[in-house]
């Protein structure tokens, strides 16, 4: 059973599901999830896409690690393991899977990705390409699960 709003927004204070909060203080999730897919819609793409690719990345340079980034296409990829983990908010309960989709595990690990030729990059959370590509959620503004769309259509090279 998917989550209600409040049940969901409730989730993603600080101090909830995790520490830091994937919104801040009275966010509202309806709000940012509609505003990233507007800028999206002007770029072109879905969050669905950005989140595949995403995730196809992130994949790549799967056998990364801290200061050893791995070269896959046209990127440089680094995976950050971390201590712990970090569930779906969108899940029935906090340690368990989200439903949506594929079965994803629950990580803490974070990402850097630099696209070689520009030197633009992209860092986050792994749990970010699930968010993104199944419930359209790029992290709350001034979150620390925030990814900016527009930075990811332009790394991710999904332009028009």
């Amino acid at each position: 059973m998917t989550p209600s709003l409040p049940d969901l927004e409730q989730r993603m204070q600080p101090g909830a599901w995790d520490t830091h909060g994937f919104l801040l203080q009275g966010a509202s999730l309806a709000d940012v999830v509609a505003s990233d897919a507007a800028k999206l819609a002007a770029l072109g793409v879905t969050a669905a896409q950005v989140g595949q690719d995403l995730a196809l990345v992130l994949e790549s340079g799967a056998t990364s690690d801290w200061l050893r980034p791995f070269k896959a296409g046209p990127y440089s990829v680094e995976i950050l393991r971390r201590r712990g983990f970090i569930t779906c908010p969108w899940a029935t309960e906090e340690y368990q899977a989200c439903a949506a989709g594929h079965p994803f595990a629950a990580t803490a690990n974070q990402f850097r990705i630099v696209r070689r030729l520009s030197r633009q990059s992209l860092e986050g959370f792994v749990l970010s390409s699930h968010l993104i590509q199944l419930h359209g959620f790029f992290g709350g503004p001034g979150s620390r699960f925030r990814i900016e769309p527009e930075q990811a259509v332009a790394v991710l090279g999904l332009h028009r």
